[in-house]
């Protein structure tokens, strides 16, 4: 998850610094065309994912399993920038799951999630898909203790990666699929900390793109 998290970070500060020392476009420049006309996910778009997804521990804490339904909403700060299959554009959002499921020896507990921040770097030299990489932090709040013995409130940093598929009949909507890995955590504000140090997590969810 380092490894991701510098690449991400390297990203969105490249494409930052370069928005700030070239001039914008004007829109009627060809350059400026493109951009707009081009992929929906660009600078000043946004996009409004529903999705469900679960995983499930590993190691010690493979008899530990997830279920949860949820929301985003993102939008795109930054034009695109690069060239070649590293060319994209950099987007924060937010999550939030109103319905979680940890399914754990010895029981069942529901709760609900929030992830106030979501930094993601779309790939956008393509014309049907847009694979994109993310690094997700957020909360978790639970009926019960996760894991058991520990205590209902835990953080929840997550990496992983996506693609974007576009619809044929209306490029401004996609199945999105989503792998990540979750690190479910207290960090130590209980007296007991066990955690569940490594999950995957493969979610599915449908895109709408705005503007």
């Amino acid at each position: 998850m380092r490894r991701l998290a510098a690449v991400l970070l390297l990203c969105s500060s490249f494409a930052l610094a370069q928005d700030e020392t070239k001039p914008v476009a004007k829109p009627s420049s060809p350059k400026a065309t493109a951009e707009v006309s081009g992929l929906p996910l660009h600078k000043g778009a946004s996009e409004i994912d529903v999705f469900t997804g679960g995983g499930t521990g590993f190691g010690k804490r493979s008899s530990t399993q997830f279920f949860y339904v949820g929301g985003r909403y993102g939008r795109v700060l930054t034009p695109d920038k690069g060239s070649g299959l590293l060319r994209g554009n950099f987007e924060i959002g937010i999550d939030v799951l109103p319905l979680y499921v940890i399914m754990e020896p010895p029981q069942k507990t529901f709760g609900a999630s929030f992830n106030p921040l979501v930094l993601k770097w779309n790939f956008t030299s393509g014309r049907r898909m847009i694979p994109f990489v993310e690094l997700t932090g957020g909360a978790l709040i639970t009926g019960q203790d996760v894991p058991f013995g520990t205590n209902n409130f835990n953080f929840t940093p997550q990496g992983g990666f996506g693609v974007h598929f576009l619809r044929k009949s209306n490029p401004k909507q996609a199945i999105t699929f989503t792998g990540k890995f979750m690190h479910v955590s207290n960090a130590s504000i209980a007296d007991a900390n066990s955690g569940i140090n490594g999950s995957i997590q493969f979610i599915l969810g449908y895109t709408w793109f705005k503007k």
